[in-house]
């Protein structure tokens, strides 16, 4: 007879048959993915089993969730999945970053899934809800036409970074910046580089 472990956290079976029903699949054909009972994988998913290490793996390449998550969503403490990002700035309210001299950095927990480089930058902006928030940004410095009507750190010309979303300019060679967190515009700005903000944390 199977055992059961009451010492897990539940299992998250309605997470699992909603990614599974995703991708047009039954339990019965993840079992047959997995070379396991039928049976034995109902059990496993109604928390009646212990899911093992190499089962999470295996669910998580059918399904495409990262492994740290599988093991989450079955109830097994995780935590091995945290990264911590450089807070290397902040952003005031008219989205001008301001950055920290080196080797004055705090760090944050970030999720696990940021790329290595991952830096984060502070909202300083008293007079807004988005105040003390962390913007975690892509350490990948890309154009401005790759990131068009997306939230990033952007390089101008004239030496400043802004936090802003990115929009087609009026002139040729130019975009528009939406400021973040105002929202107000700057017009026709040359732009260097944008790295695209890849997560929020709230305050």
């Amino acid at each position: 007879m199977l055992d059961t472990y009451p010492d897990l956290a539940p299992m998250n079976t309605d997470w699992f048959r909603q990614q599974l029903a995703a991708r047009k699949m039954s339990q019965r054909g993840l079992a047959k993915l997995m070379d396991l009972d039928p049976a034995a994988v109902s059990l496993m998913l109604r928390g009646q089993r212990r899911m093992t290490n190499a089962e999470a793996h295996q669910i998580s390449g059918v399904i495409g969730s990262p492994i740290t998550e599988v093991l989450r969503q079955a109830g097994i403490e995780v935590n091995d999945d945290i990264r911590r990002a450089k807070v290397v700035g902040y952003a005031d309210e008219s989205g001008l970053v301001t950055l920290f001299p080196r080797k004055t950095h705090d760090k944050v927990v970030g999720p696990a899934d940021c790329p290595e480089g991952t830096y984060a930058i502070q909202i300083r902006a008293p007079s807004m809800p988005q105040d003390g928030w962390m913007l975690f940004v892509s350490p990948a410095e890309q154009t401005a036409t790759e990131n068009l009507d997306k939230l990033c750190a952007v390089a101008l010309e004239t030496g400043e970074q802004i936090i802003s979303v990115l929009r087609r300019g009026y002139r040729s060679g130019t975009h528009n910046l939406v400021i973040y967190p105002t929202f107000n515009v700057r017009q026709d700005c040359k732009v260097v580089w944008a790295a695209p903000v890849l997560w929020i944390k709230p305050s």
